[in-house]
């Protein structure tokens, strides 16, 4: 199967690639704030304590906070294995082969924060905390390959500093076969990855696994390499592992996920008062889009407006001269970062986060009940059932656990 220019953009797009770059060469995230001072503690904690209300932590940390023997597997480019918070919290594992595992910000930092919403420790210093503070994380680093797409994006742009989204477009169409390439072997190192991934957390002894990126059946070109992917999945829920998938963020319908609806959550975003997430960024003048993906495999909702999370810790993970990225010069801020919204990515990891303190309340349980106590559990802001929308609702953690203890008891 030979990839359209249209289904190229598609996957770069779905699979994080596409990252229009300032003429520093800097990602320009819309959606973070970095937080280092000390006088910014209170608003960290306050931030925090509004999720933890809506999401209803108290009551749930009345019954558990976690158990070490509980481990999440979270499938993600890198991780900040030192960060203050997360070290001892979250285990080093498997390693996609193939790739450079370096520890430059835009290998690290997206696996940072998604493992430190699950299982960051609690500091009233830091002013955060994890959800599931007294579980662990054991990784799977996806690493990063030659990124061909972002250096031709970087390049570009410190040439052409004025340059529109459709100007930037005109060039990288230039580069088409390139391109093509490029996508085609990244969705199959993804795939690939992934399948190996999933079995080795299996075998590891996981409850949970994280996966925040997007897995789609039409965005693979190889059914050989889907068929592999679908029997890690199918290997996870012979085991009783629960999968939660982020839903994507591309605000539109979406089905062709992997795995069985009975062993696999698919987890989308809202906001604080429990509207679907979408907005409206702009990217070299250009107003794009995003929201969260909907449909019927849609499972549950959680909130991702301002979330405290942990940022990789130390300034030298912030610049490099080269990598598989190009050159790296990022202003180092602090440990700590206030996102005003975390997307899809956030959301997964909060629900792998209440999966695994259910599984630590009945660890007997198989995946098929931890995933009816989690819908079962859910606040619904209309009428109850499923909606394609909003899947089961927003999940609710106390009420979840409260449902636990009694579950067919």
């Amino acid at each position: 199967m030979r990839l359209s220019t249209c289904s190229l953009l598609t996957i770069l797009t779905v699979f994080g690639l596409i990252m229009v770059m300032s003429t520093s060469g800097v990602s320009q995230d819309h959606s973070q704030v970095h937080i280092a001072t000390p006088e910014k503690r209170k608003e960290l904690y306050e931030a925090q304590r509004v999720l933890f209300e809506r999401l209803n932590i108290a009551e749930a940390w009345r019954i558990t906070k976690g158990n070490p023997d509980i481990l999440v597997g979270v499938i993600d480019n890198g991780f900040d294995y030192f960060h203050p918070e997360l070290r001892g919290q979250v285990i080093p594992g498997f390693s996609y082969s193939g790739a450079y595992h370096t520890e430059f910000y835009h290998n690290i930092a997206h696996g940072t924060l998604v493992a430190s919403l699950i299982v960051a420790k609690e500091n009233d210093q830091a002013g955060m905390s994890g959800l599931a503070p007294k579980c662990r994380v054991l990784t799977a680093s996806q690493g990063m390959t030659e990124h061909a797409l972002l250096k031709l994006q970087t390049q570009f742009l410190r040439d052409n500093p004025e340059a529109s989204l459709a100007d930037l477009q005109k060039e990288m169409s230039k580069h088409s076969d390139t391109l093509r390439k490029f996508g085609e072997e990244w969705v199959h190192f993804q795939i690939d990855g992934a399948a190996g991934a999933i079995r080795y957390l299996v075998d590891g002894g996981v409850r949970v696994i994280n996966i925040s990126g997007a897995l789609k059946q039409s965005l693979c070109p190889s059914a050989e390499k889907w068929k592999k992917l679908e029997e890690a999945f199918t290997y996870a829920a012979e085991k009783g592992v629960v999968i939660v998938l982020s839903a994507g963020n591309e605000g539109a319908q979406s089905e062709d996920y992997p795995g069985s609806p009975e062993n696999v959550i698919v987890a989308g975003a809202t906001l604080l008062n429990d509207a679907p997430w979408e907005e409206e960024v702009v990217i070299q003048g250009a107003k794009v889009r995003r929201g969260s993906n909907f449909g019927k495999r849609l499972t549950v909702m959680a909130p991702v407006e301002n979330l405290v999370v942990c940022a990789p810790h130390e300034p030298r993970f912030y610049a490099c001269d080269d990598g598989p990225m190009g050159p790296v010069k990022l202003p180092f801020q602090g440990p700590y970062e206030l996102r005003t919204n975390g997307a899809t990515s956030a959301a997964a990891p909060i629900v792998s986060s209440l999966a695994a303190l259910v599984y630590s309340v009945r660890p007997e349980l198989d995946a098929k009940s931890i995933i009816l106590i989690i819908q079962q559990g859910c606040d619904h802001s209309g009428q109850h059932g499923h909606d394609l929308h909003m899947g089961y609702g927003r999940v609710n953690f106390g009420k979840t656990l409260k449902l636990a203890i009694d579950w067919n008891k």
